[in-house]
């Protein structure tokens, strides 16, 4: 997946005139601070270069988590999605991508650090329909209310930056500002998915149904030393090369989703939960269904499920 061309021309315009050398350096510098200080209360966003070299070097990456998890709620729910309220918008990935996927017709975004609502606003200029239809606002999930409700409520990446005592907090602001749907999607690692499952128990005992991407709403089978975490690739221009020192022209982003609706919904009948491993003849899949987590093997003679299945990556429903 990549950044609607658009919007990638302007996030490298963001930094037309700064020296490789010195985006590199502004790079590791913020990297080092979302490793070490996250979940610590601290601002993480400090002037306006640590937004622009954020979103040069973040902001494909969660695009693409966020339209995958979009994409797959979107093939089991059905209603419109006419508003959309995205919280710790950052620079503005993931309304990117529900406008993609849903085209809302208004979009709020909720964002504590001035310098990232300034990089989202001017990001959004490039793009006239986005641009119309999307409002800014300084807001701190810790401290603010959701003054508005909507259809969509999305949060991505934010809850991980949280101190543990908060998260249950503040998701239920989300949830309760929530009319339709509600998405979290957190970083594909074991402390990720934690946050990840402890939303997931949290919402289910407050009535809340899972459209993704669990197949039922039983407890997590999975054992505590595992997590459920999917994959999206994203193409990488060659300024994102130069600035992570990278030779391939993609990466892989790791990320775990969880989306909920207000009322009971469809669900997929098998998620696949790790990458097919496909011999000559045979597919065999680790899926979740509603009833166990188990491997199955899909020979030729299955027909379409076999055509299907050869397509199909980690995360896909079958």
């Amino acid at each position: 997946m990549d950044l609607p061309s658009e919007l990638k021309n302007a996030v490298e315009r963001l930094v037309d005139n700064k020296s490789v050398a010195e985006l590199k350096s502004a790079t590791k510098m913020i990297t080092d601070r979302y490793k070490n200080e996250s979940g610590k209360g601290r601002k993480l966003v400090t002037d306006k270069l640590d937004a622009e070299v954020y979103s040069v070097y973040r902001m494909p990456a969660t695009f693409g988590a966020c339209y995958d998890a979009l994409k797959y709620v979107s093939e089991l729910y059905d209603n419109r999605i006419d508003t959309v309220t995205d919280v710790g918008a950052g620079s503005g990935a993931a309304s990117w991508a529900c406008d993609m996927v849903f085209s809302p017709s208004k979009i709020l975004c909720l964002e504590r650090e001035e310098e990232m609502r300034k990089i989202g606003r001017e990001l959004m200029e490039c793009d006239g329909s986005v641009f119309s239809k999307t409002s800014w606002m300084e807001f701190d999930i810790t401290k603010d209310a959701i003054e508005d409700t909507s259809d969509l409520v999305i949060a991505s990446y934010m809850f991980n930056e949280l101190d543990e005592p908060d998260i249950r907090r503040c998701v239920m602001k989300l949830w309760e500002k929530t009319s339709k749907v509600m998405i979290i999607v957190e970083p594909g690692t074991m402390k990720g998915y934690s946050v990840i499952r402890t939303i997931r128990d949290l919402i289910i005992s407050e009535g809340g149904h899972i459209i993704a991407p669990c197949t039922h709403e039983g407890p997590c089978r999975l054992t505590e030393d595992d997590w459920c975490h999917f994959t999206c690739r994203v193409q990488r221009s060659r300024l994102h090369k130069l600035i992570k020192e990278a030779d391939v022209p993609y990466e892989d982003e790791k990320y775990s989703y969880i989306a909920f609706s207000k009322e009971a919904c469809k669900k997929a009948k098998m998620r696949v939960l790790r990458h097919p491993y496909i011999t000559k003849g045979q597919i065999e899949v680790t899926v979740c269904t509603d009833s166990e987590n188990t491997k199955k093997i899909i020979r030729k003679r299955d027909g379409e499920l076999y055509k299907i299945a050869r397509k199909c990556k980690q995360g896909d429903s079958l």
